[in-house]
């Protein structure tokens, strides 16, 4: 074509579904002596995830640089512990049609990685207060405080996602990842 760029989509390669073959979860509650655990697990299994881009054809100075930075080419021979490509000047890229150089590693197989995933997605401890300390005040029929986190710990996923969230994926920067939340409640029954 115009740009010097082939048409043919022959070298492309298959490397899996995007979407779950299979997801689920795993709740289950405790309860001893007015104690309570409640605890839920979820994943997904048999897709796969692109990796976010780590080059662009232009930085400013409000852009974070990606950790994938560090373990760039910047000397002859880093080729032997690297596939990360260096950083170009920004004249040889403007000459190489901006973003076609990067787009060759960003869009690579080398960025794909597996989406199966196993999250602590929450964990909740309670405590029932007993009546009898409070039973003189004559207000409450009961009381109970509770301790609740939320999407406190990613058990497993391809370490290739090197930090990067597998439910949290291709929102093109709009919007932000699963955040972890504890909330503390105070349950009171008249």
């Amino acid at each position: 074509d115009i740009n010097f760029q082939s048409t043919s989509t022959d070298y492309l390669k298959y490397e899996g579904p995007t979407d779950p073959k299979y997801t689920g979860g795993f709740n289950n509650s405790f309860t001893w002596k007015g104690i309570s655990l409640d605890i839920c697990f979820t994943f997904q299994a048999g897709n796969v995830i692109r990796l976010n881009p780590v080059f662009n054809s232009s930085y400013n100075d409000s852009q974070a640089t990606p950790k994938e930075f560090f373990n760039r080419w910047e000397f002859r021979g880093d080729e032997k512990h690297t596939n990360i490509p260096a950083i170009a000047d920004k004249d040889l890229i403007s000459d190489l049609s901006s973003t076609y150089p990067y787009s060759a590693y960003n869009y690579s197989d080398i960025r794909v990685a597996k989406g199966d995933f196993i999250r602590l997605k929450s964990l909740s401890v309670g405590y029932t207060i007993p009546q009898k300390l409070f039973k003189s005040w004559k207000l409450f029929s009961d009381i109970r405080l509770r301790v609740t986190g939320k999407n406190l710990w990613l058990l497993y996923s391809d370490k290739k996602l090197n930090g990067q969230d597998p439910e949290f994926v291709n929102t093109g920067g709009v919007a932000q990842p699963i955040q972890k939340q504890v909330i503390f409640s105070l349950d009171v029954s008249f």
